[in-house]
């Protein structure tokens, strides 16, 4: 009885040291299929000009349009300028995103009304962005620093394959900051592009769902979506982004993402 039991307890414990070499080695498989992604989708800079709508839990709308340039330097990192064009009300309000390694993005809104630039705090970015239902942290890229990534096995959406992956704030400090205990990524295997993404607030509740629609391959092996909603489940509201032009490698400077550019009016 003594062997027995000895052998089934060596057994269970062969048993978890595979369980566990399993689970540490799907962890560095979920970043690497984050970095190919953010690698394969990187242009060296972009200008998208897009109409939003947003829809509200009673079904009212209001309709806008925004002008959004990236531009990539060759470590990497992005800067971001998104400047809403029309109505007339919220034209030229801008957002300055200039991305950091570790995940710590520096953040600048201008409000035409009060002629300022106002940098956000860490703290603010898990607000929502100008009444849309995209948080400030939501339009920053996929920071690879700022999560901890793993895998969540593999499932079909709209007919195609995809790697399902969950990310959690790295730190203690980046979940405080955050205004989501995680994200759910669906990762399309073919073209290795995120396709959907779940967000959970910080009590675990699933909050809001974002579909990437209508992809098109703009060039070699880099992807774009011409339709983007966010739909925020528990208020119903929805925000969706179509695209009407997107130009590609236009030599975008690195003096167009500055806090003296968000400020210019009337571009």
């Amino acid at each position: 009885m003594t062997n027995r039991l000895t052998a089934l307890a060596l057994a269970l414990v062969l048993l978890l040291a595979l369980l566990a070499g399993h689970a540490a080695a799907q962890a560095p498989a979920a970043l690497a299929i984050m970095q190919k992604q953010r690698e394969l989708h990187s242009a060296k800079d972009e200008e998208e000009t897009l109409a939003v709508k947003i829809v509200d839990k009673r079904g009212g709308i209001k309709q806008r349009r925004l002008v959004r340039a990236t531009l990539t330097a060759p470590d990497g990192l992005s800067k971001v300028l998104v400047r809403f064009v029309a109505p007339r009300d919220i034209a030229n309000t801008g957002l300055l995103i200039w991305e950091a390694r570790d995940g710590d993005d520096d953040q600048w809104l201008y409000l035409p009304g009060v002629k300022k630039v106002k940098r956000i705090a860490a703290s603010g970015k898990k607000n929502r962005f100008l009444g849309t239902d995209f948080a400030f942290e939501d339009l920053r890229p996929e920071a690879l620093a700022a999560h901890r990534y793993e895998s969540a096995g593999a499932e079909a959406l709209d007919g195609q394959d995809c790697w399902v992956i969950e990310a959690f704030p790295a730190t203690e400090r980046q979940a405080a900051d955050s205004g989501y205990s995680k994200r759910r990524l669906w990762v399309r295997k073919d073209i290795t592009q995120i396709v959907k993404r779940e967000f959970y607030d910080t009590k675990g509740r699933l909050e809001k769902v974002q579909t990437d629609r209508r992809l098109v391959n703009v060039r070699g092996a880099l992807w774009r979506a011409d339709e983007i909603e966010m739909h925020d489940v528990q208020s119903n509201g929805r925000t969706v982004l179509t695209l009407e032009r997107r130009a590609l490698d236009t030599g975008l400077k690195d003096s167009f993402f500055t806090e003296t550019e968000l400020a210019r009016e009337g571009t």
